[in-house]
Formats: structure tokens, sequence, C-alpha cells
């Protein structure tokens, strides 16, 4: 398990402790509750892994452009923004593995990874496909080298959240979703 404490200067989170279990957390809470702050605290705090599909995504158009990748420029113009969530993320799926691999020689206890709105916009099978194919092996190759992962994801849908253990930043409350109606409720509240 990995806690902590947060104080934050803009009296959000009343000075909760959030706990985190090993595998994945989904953060929920109405846009605005603040899920991204809590992730942009976090890695002020902690050595970890941090992607946010907003900074990402701005920063790839003019990362393309100027290595002269104009393929990959003119996609991310006329790709939607789901679809250009998606090419982002895959773009950075190798960032996060060699992270993985600075634990493993770096002898880390524990990999953190937050992810900040990654289902903004993305269509639903490929989020059922990150959690089917992408975070199962990002857990079993820290499992293997004896680290705790913990992948901690915003979280605005009921797909990312089903199944997961959940954490409501309003009053850092734990769930475990069974159903939408249930998820809805809690989420609305």
């Amino acid at each position: 398990m990995f806690k902590i404490k947060i104080y934050d200067d803009y009296n959000l989170y009343k000075k909760h402790t959030f706990e985190f279990e090993e595998g994945i957390t989904c953060l929920i809470g109405k846009n605005g509750s603040g899920k991204s702050t809590l992730l942009s605290i976090i890695k002020e705090e902690i050595d970890c892994y941090y992607y946010d599909n907003e900074i990402s995504e701005k920063h790839n158009a003019s990362k393309f452009g100027f290595y002269g990748d104009y393929d990959k420029l003119v996609l991310s113009f006329i790709s939607s923004e789901g679809q250009n969530i998606r090419n982002n993320f895959e773009y950075i799926i190798p960032e996060i593995g060699k992270y993985i691999r600075k634990c493993i020689k770096n002898k880390n206890k524990q990999a953190i990874i937050l992810i900040d709105g990654l289902d903004s916009g993305i269509s639903l099978d490929y989020i059922v496909m990150l959690k089917k194919e992408l975070f199962p092996l990002i857990i079993e190759d820290c499992k293997k080298n004896n680290i705790e992962v913990y992948l901690i994801l915003s979280a605005n849908n009921y797909e990312l959240c089903n199944g997961e253990n959940c954490i409501r930043v309003s009053d850092a409350k734990h769930f475990k979703f069974k159903n939408y109606d249930e998820f809805r409720k809690i989420y609305l509240k």
C-alpha cells in the first residue's frame, strides 16, 4: 500500500490521506473536482512516471513538425480528439517501459505511474484493450521483478472504472462498482 497525505493550498482535499492499493486505482469525481490537481500534487511529492494527455497532445504536434515527421503532424491535425489521445498515448507506452526498466535497475520497491485524462474522448474499445492487454503487462512485468506497481488514473467513465479500485477525490473514500448505476450515483454525488 502507498499513502500520501495531502495539504494543498487550493483547499480541495481538506487534508485527506489518500491510500492506494497495488494495481490500478481510478480517481473519480466530476469535472473540476480535483483529479488532475491531485495527480499533479502527487507528481511533485514522489518519484513517478506522469502522463497528461492535454500536455502531451500539444507537445506531440510541435514535436512532429520539429523532427520533420509530417505524416504524424498532418494526422494530428485531421484526427479527432480521441484519436489524438490514442496516438499520443501509444507514443508514450515505450516511455512507461523505460520508467519500469529504470525502477528495476535502481532496485526500487515501487513503480508509480500517474495517467491523467486518458479516457477523455477515446473509444470504449480502446479503454477495454488497455485494461485487458497493456495494464496487465505492466503489472506482470513489475511483479516478476518484485516491484509493487501503482497505476493511478483519473477517470471520467464507467468502462475505465469497472472492476477497479476507485477513490473519490472529494473525500478520499474507496469504491468498487458493481454496475453503471452505482458508478453514476457515486460519481455525481
